[in-house]
């Protein structure tokens, strides 16, 4: 018999039967990225930070992993493109060495290996396989190497033949150098014409271009995948089918609380889905109540997510009506673009305290929200080439604080 961690999975990613999960249909983002896949395409899939991009490119895999083709890049920060090559090499069956020692033993061997020159200048290179036998009257070991560093286009070959996918995310953290390294992998990736190894890249950024290095050799092969917040009806699948499997009946009204407060957020509506399904599982009748829904809620923000709450509070204690650091967080988190100006901030500040704010009264309180005394939970947006700052633009310190503070206003009177 099911039970509700069975179902939902709130921190993990979707890949059991068992697990609930919503394709992701707002703006067909999941159908444009198995077509992208299928077309031999270089699918880039980005957005904000928690609204499921993992978990959906993982999902439509599994089957790949459980075929034992995935390589899964978790992270490229502070990784090398060399780094991605062996652990490629790895799930391929090679060990990546650079010498062998023997024993006194008598050695037969036989040798293979193949030569491609490289797109890379530091991948000139050779590729080998080398197969050695060693007998003697007690032991008899066999082991298979890679001698030297692997060039660019003979890897592809390798991972073409056995139908290799290659998820590399977090691409946001890369190192420059990486990102330049990317861009003349895919090109190779592109010429050697490949039929079944794929490549997969994710990001957290609202714009692709600070992802990949877009230029006329990839752009053509790169296939930008915008995935957002879950729409209310994703949503709903999860609530609705989740609760049906576990045999818990929820009305319309309860389901619709779920969904408004989650914010589009996966991770927030498999947790308080999970909350309010375990209280609801161990009676009889299985119903869910209000009551379960506010109390997870009051269990995610004081409990899960206290670190942030902490901050938040910190944050916005001021005096005043209009409690202007407040707005501006609440602004921060409601726009939909990463980067953040101050039009935007302001404009909805007035929406919220309910007459026009000039940005005159808001510059202080915003200076404030960047400094230690204040978290600092806002921070400047620097230049791609660290040259300074950009100008008017602002960005959460800690990208989990946008949903964070987006669920706050959603239960506001609750919490």
């Amino acid at each position: 018999m099911l039970e509700p961690k069975d179902v939902f999975i709130p921190g993990k990613l979707p890949l059991s039967q068992t697990n609930i999960y919503a394709p992701r249909t707002r703006e067909k983002a999941q159908e444009r990225f198995i077509k992208a896949l299928s077309r031999g395409h270089v699918p880039l899939i980005f957005g904000e930070y928690g609204v499921g991009k993992t978990s959906m490119a993982r999902h439509v895999v599994r089957i790949d992993e459980d075929k034992g083709v995935l390589v899964n890049i978790e992270s490229v920060a502070g990784k090398s493109l060399q780094d991605i090559f062996g652990r490629c090499l790895e799930k391929l069956g090679y060990a990546v060495q650079t010498k062998r020692v023997t024993g006194s033993s008598s050695l037969n061997a036989h040798e293979q290996s193949a030569q491609a020159k490289a797109g890379l200048p530091w991948l000139e290179s050779i590729i080998a396989s080398k197969r050695t036998k060693t007998e003697g009257s007690t032991i008899q070991n066999e082991e298979q190497f890679v001698v030297t560093s692997p060039t660019d286009s003979k890897l592809i070959e390798l991972c073409e033949a056995a139908g290799l996918v290659l998820i590399l995310d977090e691409l946001h953290r890369a190192k420059p150098e990486f990102t330049q390294e990317l861009a003349d992998f895919i090109k190779t990736y592109g010429n050697a014409n490949c039929r079944k190894f794929r490549i997969i890249l994710l990001g957290t950024s609202s714009e692709a271009n600070k992802l990949v290095q877009i230029d006329p050799g990839i752009d053509r092969l790169i296939q930008e995948v915008h995935l957002r917040a879950m729409d209310d009806s994703e949503a709903r699948y999860v609530v609705s089918e989740g609760m049906k499997s576990l045999a818990i009946t929820i009305d319309h009204e309860i389901e619709s609380r779920l969904t408004s407060i989650c914010v589009g957020s996966p991770n927030i509506l498999q947790y308080l889905c999970l909350e309010a399904a375990e209280a609801a599982f161990v009676r009889v009748p299985r119903e869910l109540q209000m009551q379960d829904v506010d109390n997870a809620l009051k269990e995610y923000v004081e409990n899960r997510e206290a670190r942030l709450y902490r901050a938040y509070l910190s944050a916005i204690e001021t005096v005043g009506e209009k409690r202007y650091r407040k707005q501006i967080l609440r602004a921060m988190a409601e726009c939909e673009d990463e980067y953040v100006t101050m039009e935007n901030i302001r404009s909805l500040s007035s929406q919220y305290i309910g007459e026009d704010v000039p940005s005159t009264a808001l510059s202080g309180p915003l200076r404030d929200l960047k400094e230690k005394k204040f978290g600092p939970l806002l921070q400047d947006v620097d230049r791609p080439d660290q040259s300074g700052r950009l100008s008017n633009y602002t960005v959460f310190v800690d990208p989990s604080m946008k949903a964070f503070i987006r669920l706050l206003a959603a239960s506001e009177g609750t919490v």
